[in-house]
């Protein structure tokens, strides 16, 4: 469990720091007497939303993951990973999408067109997820779950 805290904090980290340097707008490329937010204001302000979002669905479901993968038993390592990769995908994208009924107060399921973006985010953000889980096996040697 504790793996997993700690697997969130750093994905959430890694996910608004690239989140911030693509929308970040460097000096040369800015409009006059128009606001830009600082690189580091990016960060803070995609962390203060993503944060959460990882740890109190992206945790739980995590765990909700390995109690299913422990009762499927899938022998072959290439097959368990596509199943991971497809369940964690899921995962991201329904993640995302309680967060905004509950950020938008239910009114996102009126035009769920206009969140494709944000679903694809938690897709990205559940995988990135997944894999430091993977590679922080491989770090310490141990088979995974």
């Amino acid at each position: 469990m504790i793996r997993k805290i700690l697997i969130a904090l750093v994905s959430s980290v890694i996910f608004c720091l690239s989140l911030a340097f693509l929308n970040y707008t460097p000096e040369n490329d800015r409009e006059p007497n128009v606001h830009y937010f600082s690189f580091a204001s990016l960060v803070m302000i995609y962390l203060l939303y993503a944060t959460p979002v990882y740890l109190l669905l992206g945790v739980p479901i995590s765990l909700v993951i390995d109690i299913v993968k422990r009762k499927i038993r899938i022998s072959n390592s290439i097959f368990k990973y596509v199943f991971e990769v497809v369940v964690y995908l899921i995962s991201g994208i329904l993640a995302i999408f309680l967060t905004l009924i509950v950020l938008s107060g239910g009114k996102i399921l009126l035009d769920i067109t206009d969140a494709r973006r944000l679903f694809q985010l938690g897709a990205i953000a559940s995988l990135l997820y997944y894999h430091i889980y993977i590679m922080s096996f491989l770090l310490k040697g141990k088979k995974s779950i």
